[in-house]
């Protein structure tokens, strides 16, 4: 089946339109707490009726085929989307962090005198300034390029083969940005591919 372009580094396979249809149930195993949350909302603004697979079946529970199609069909799940990562690169770095200090000593001139003593006189303390800088160096690994697959079911065949799919890749050059960071760049643009597609 040809792949077609349909988004910035956004790609599909087979035909999308009116795809996603009543309430949709999404997987995605990899994803944390709060990338499920945004992916359910991209979705969601996209105008789907959208729950997680996590909200019908509890996170490493096995469950039967008898029970999942029964689960499925006590909450009329008409679409199931599964999204799972299918490639990533990395990458290791050097960064050198470098802290400068600096501090001063300083002690004013002060002037005592003492009747009892019959003694009077000035003391003109010291100051003494010092800087000076220390570097630390660690390797920092990141994600360089994450790949991800969106897959849609439908009811109408019962779930038995895929309708679609969705490919996705976003490449980085910042250590600083996090996997869940770089998913959640590349589930934005799917669903925005999905909505110019009229997949809802």
């Amino acid at each position: 089946m040809a792949q077609e372009k349909i988004g910035n580094k956004i790609y599909k396979y087979g035909d999308l339109y009116h795809s996603i249809e009543g309430a949709t149930l999404i997987s995605f195993d990899e994803a944390k707490a709060k990338l499920m949350s945004k992916t359910l909302e991209h979705f969601s603004d996209a105008g789907a009726n959208i729950k997680s697979y996590n909200s019908l079946f509890l996170p490493g529970t096995e469950v039967s085929e008898d029970t999942f199609a029964s689960t499925l069909n006590t909450n009329t799940i008409q679409t199931l989307i599964v999204v799972e990562v299918i490639d990533s690169s990395d990458a290791t770095m050097s960064r050198t962090t470098a802290t400068a200090y600096s501090s001063v000593n300083e002690k004013r001139e002060r002037s005592i005198s003492s009747t009892r003593s019959r003694w009077s006189g000035t003391y003109k303390d010291k100051s003494n300034a010092s800087s000076g800088s220390v570097s630390t160096t660690k390797s920092v690994n990141y994600i360089t390029e994450m790949s991800l697959r969106l897959t849609i079911f439908s009811k109408k065949d019962n779930f038995g083969a895929p309708v679609a799919v969705v490919e996705g890749r976003a490449t980085n050059e910042s250590p600083d940005m996090k996997p869940d960071q770089l998913a959640k760049r590349i589930v934005r643009r799917m669903v925005k591919a999905l909505g110019k597609q009229r997949a809802f």
